[in-house]
């Protein structure tokens, strides 16, 4: 693999954010699109920061994202609302909703936000870090309609990846929970594919039912065959669940997914913030959290483990570390952004 190069994470933003306003992008939507993408590799999920600039510049030169806008308020009860994406950028209207339920939370214990017809919101974590960082816990669950992830015993896509993420505040850094039922990642699955290899285990069902390591499965084969859930065959069951609640929650509670396909975007989006001062006292549920993270570190590791960590140690690590040092980015990223550079006449930033 080439080496890594570093650059300045503002430097970033700007860059990327140049790139979606030359596409036509609202620079006040391109300036928070570039910030998420670029939060993410800050956060260190490379798979989901800055690699998705090409396929959303994609999106807005051939309409696919709306390039202005805001979400529209369809349905508000105070501390439930439902808003309509509109086909914008994902980022876009999970920030406004984040934004939104901030300023309702000071009447409401609980503020929850429903999403129908939205643009791929890319890395979960940053929005529940957003959120931690202000004090807040935070779920928030996103469901597709591509059917790319099998039931469990099934050899056939039904619902999508799925992610989920949580992020909770601590006396400490906070704790940042964002996975996925399914047992990769559709990007994982392309860059694996594009390098040629082949994925570290046995994460895939062909169209026969046979157990596959092979990216082809799914993005080549003609059925395509499907990621499992996590847990394979053993224990896939509880993953498959997982899927159905996040269903539950992104797509059924915006009314509009399986049974009636969206009119536009690519997904449906719940966000969920709570505020731990109207309950036990903000106070004592960082301490609380803090402590049993601690707990669980304090755990003398088995062999072949360096250390017990808690969700999201390793994230806010390289956080903190690449803020000073640089973003390392992923070399497949650099190489897939020059011909959106060149195309536009934007400049990729100087190494550090």
């Amino acid at each position: 693999m080439a080496e890594r190069k570093r650059y300045d994470y503002k430097a970033l933003i700007e860059t990327s954010e140049a790139l979606f306003v030359a596409a036509g992008l609202d620079e006040l939507i391109a300036r928070t699109v570039a910030e998420i993408l670029v939060e993410a590799d800050l956060l260190g999920y490379e798979t989901h920061g800055l690699q998705f600039v090409p396929a959303y510049l994609s999106a807005i030169e051939t309409g696919r994202l709306a390039k202005s806008g805001s979400p529209e308020i369809l349905n508000d009860s105070g501390n439930g609302l439902l808003l309509d994406g509109q086909g914008l950028p994902g980022q876009w209207n999970v920030v406004h909703a984040l934004e939104l339920a901030s300023t309702r939370i000071a009447e409401h214990a609980v503020v929850a936000v429903s999403i129908r017809g939205s643009g791929n919101i890319s890395c979960l974590a940053t929005y529940v870090k957003r959120a931690a960082d202000a004090g807040y816990m935070a779920l928030l669950a996103t469901a597709g309609t591509t059917p790319v992830v099998a039931p469990h015993g099934g050899r056939a896509g039904a619902t999508s990846t799925n992610p989920i993420a949580i992020g909770a505040p601590t006396n400490g850094g906070p704790v940042l929970i964002d996975f996925s039922p399914a047992s990769t990642t559709n990007r994982m699955l392309e860059r694996t594919r594009r390098a040629g290899e082949r994925l570290p285990e046995t994460w895939l069902v062909d169209n026969e039912g046979a157990l596959s390591d092979d990216p082809a499965t799914v993005l080549e084969d003609k059925p395509p065959g499907a990621i499992l859930p996590i847990g394979g065959d053993a224990h896939g069951h509880k993953g498959f669940a997982l899927a159905i609640i996040v269903e539950m929650l992104a797509a059924g509670l915006a009314g509009q997914a399986r049974d009636s396909r969206l009119a536009y975007g690519d997904c449906n989006v719940y966000l969920q913030l709570i505020d731990p001062e109207k309950f036990g006292g903000g106070d004592r549920f960082r301490s609380e959290i803090g402590a049993l993270a601690d707990l669980c570190r304090e755990v003398a590791p088995r062999d072949g483990y360096d250390e017990v960590r808690m969700p999201g140690d390793r994230s806010m690590q390289r956080y903190a570390a690449q803020i000073v040092d640089g973003v390392a980015l992923h070399p497949e990223i650099v190489a897939r952004m020059a011909p959106c550079l060149e195309k536009y006449g934007v400049a990729m930033p100087h190494t550090l």
